[in-house]
């Protein structure tokens, strides 16, 4: 029998706490939660496994913090982060840090599930990763040159007027390719563009198996 997927749960505010610990039992999660990254941190445990949902201010470290604290152990656990004000240079230090998902308040139950499940998924691999990674690489296909340019300014965190400036444009033209890369995208926020950004760049930086050369007919056996 397969277990219920765990969620580890780090936020200082009770009520917070509470509430999306009940929610996520409810949808037939088993949840530890943790009022402190120091609490989580000692909890976990060498190899945690599981998905981590942290909000990004605690009163010890931050969430991003945290997460490099569980890096340095070796862990790859894969990590919600949760935010009151979450922007594309926010996004790329979160997804730096190893975050599979930057998530701004106020959001409803469903978002925060989609994200969870989404960074369960990234942990088994297979086809429910690979079949993320073609979407994203089959929607950025449709980007033009320019659009490809602005995208690579956006994923690095930089601000419109920075990304015109760099790239010799009116601002009025960058933000009209933000809004068709978004559009081409399928994507809602900044936040989300940079994510899919990142599986984008994590595929093209994947080497590519080399076939093994079989010996010509004939050829003498090493």
């Amino acid at each position: 029998m397969t277990s219920a997927p765990l969620v580890h749960l780090v936020d200082d505010d009770d009520a917070v706490r509470d509430a999306l610990g009940v929610m996520f039992g409810a949808r037939g999660f088993r949840v530890r939660a943790y009022a402190s990254a120091t609490q989580c941190l000692a909890g976990l445990g060498r190899r945690p496994t599981g998905c981590l949902v942290a909000d990004l201010r605690l009163p010890d470290m931050n969430a991003l913090a945290l997460l490099a604290s569980l890096r340095a152990r070796g862990s790859s656990l894969p990590a919600v982060v949760i935010t009151a004000a979450a922007g594309a240079p926010l996004a790329v230090e979160a997804m730096a840090a190893g975050a599979s998902d930057l998530l701004e308040k106020p959001f409803d139950d469903e978002a925060l599930l989609v994200s969870v499940r989404r960074a369960l998924a990234t942990t088994r691999g297979g086809k429910a990763r690979e079949a993320e990674t073609r979407a994203v690489l089959q929607r950025f296909a449709a980007l033009g040159e320019a659009e490809r340019e602005v995208l690579a300014g956006i994923a690095q965190g930089r601000p419109s007027p920075e990304i015109a400036a760099a790239l010799g444009l009116e601002l009025r033209a960058v933000e009209l390719h933000r809004a068709n890369i978004m559009a081409k995208a399928n994507v809602a926020t900044l936040v989300e563009l940079v994510r899919m950004s990142a599986i984008a760049s994590a595929a093209t930086r994947a080497p590519t198996p080399s076939r093994r050369r079989s010996n010509p007919r004939g050829a003498a056996a090493a």
